[in-house]
């Protein structure tokens, strides 16, 4: 009885280690070209998906500012990890409704949240809007969910989120919600795996 009690806690002990290993590994997040593990010092770039637009409208949904054309572009500072970080070297807008500089680029941070898919985040970035003659300037401060990556040949980042109001006068919104969709360039194949 004796024997069966501890080959009964060790089995237990085992089981939980197991568990315990399988949920570090499914909360890993490597990126990949479809054939090789992106490195440290990987270049990916996206564009506004041709014929879209990128959106910012107040808390009641009306437009503040729309944009045809924007690309952004960047490189990976780690190659795995709970997340895949990146420092953005390149922020731009074209065909704005309204005026729209990008002040400081910020980094973006890609985890895995499912098969070929990942949680977006960004911090740092801030984007300057003239709205009925002011300047706005908008951001994602210390850090903020911004929307996820369905990976895949031509990987699309979903952008849906809330930026916040970093200086400007009574007439910017408190808030501008972002709303985007851009095709990664580069790679041609990106990946989200363990």
């Amino acid at each position: 009885m004796k024997y069966l009690k501890t080959l009964g806690l060790a089995a237990i002990a085992a089981m939980a280690l197991m568990a315990f290993v399988g949920a570090g590994t499914a909360s890993a997040t490597t990126l990949n070209n479809g054939t090789e593990t992106l490195k440290t010092g990987s270049a990916i770039a996206s564009s506004l998906i041709t014929g879209t637009s990128a959106d910012l409208k107040d808390t009641t949904g009306a437009t503040i500012a729309t944009c045809t054309g924007s690309s952004v572009s960047g490189k990976t500072t780690n190659e795995t990890g709970e997340k895949v970080n990146g420092n953005i070297e390149s922020l731009t807008w074209t065909g704005c409704s309204q005026t729209t500089d990008t002040l400081a680029n910020g980094t973006l941070s890609i985890k895995r949240t499912g098969e070929n898919e990942g949680e977006v985040s960004s911090k740092g970035f801030t984007v300057t809007l003239g709205i009925f003659g002011v300047t706005c300037t908008y951001g994602s401060g210390e850090g903020i969910k911004i929307g996820f990556v369905k990976g895949g040949s031509r990987a699309r980042w979903i952008i849906k989120t809330v930026l916040r109001l970093f200086g400007g006068g009574f007439l910017c919104p408190s808030t501008a919600a972002w709303e985007a969709e851009y095709e990664v360039t580069t790679p041609a194949t990106l990946n989200i795996v363990p």
